[in-house]
């Protein structure tokens, strides 16, 4: 499995998910945010765990990836921001929009200049590194996706990304 393909197209759905809450009201919004929140979960995790790693140990694409890791935070950030308040409170709007321009950045910024960078560093990994992608994908639309330690306090939460309970 290649795993610039699966990471193309986790970006096209995401791309389409925001055209779809675009266009979309009240309840209707708040669950396509839901979707577009579990896909951006689900996709950062096995950037995360698995892509960004194998990029980091590469003298060469170590700061694009530290950079992606950064990114990301600020990407949850929002994400948690966002699903906080109500479709209906007035900066609803304004922050999806900002999401989905940090969001293309990223997208960009992945598709332009570490995939072909990936491609060169990593040639002898990637066919492995994408069937583990693709497992662990798998695994994480089955199971939902972990979430992180809180920093702060230590604790978890009792649910995964996809709202199922967590078993201790």
């Amino acid at each position: 499995m290649d795993p610039f393909e699966l990471l193309k197209k986790d970006h096209e759905t995401v791309s389409k998910l925001f055209k779809r809450i675009e266009s979309a009201s009240g309840r209707v919004k708040l669950i396509r945010f839901r979707k577009l929140k579990t896909e951006l979960d689900l996709h950062a995790h096995i950037e995360e765990t698995i892509f960004y790693p194998a990029l980091k140990n590469a003298e060469e694409s170590r700061d694009i990836a530290l950079e992606a890791y950064e990114e990301h935070k600020q990407v949850k950030a929002l994400l948690a921001a966002i699903a906080e308040i109500s479709p209906e409170d007035e900066s609803y709007s304004a922050k999806i929009k900002v999401l989905k321009e940090d969001i293309e950045h990223h997208v960009e910024e992945e598709e332009g200049e570490m995939f072909p960078d990936a491609r060169k560093y990593l040639r002898d990994k990637l066919q492995d590194l994408g069937a583990q992608m693709r497992a662990r994908k798998d695994e994480l639309e089955t199971n939902g996706v972990p979430e992180p330690e809180h920093a702060a306090s230590g604790k978890r939460s009792g649910r995964s990304s996809n709202g199922k309970s967590k078993e201790a």
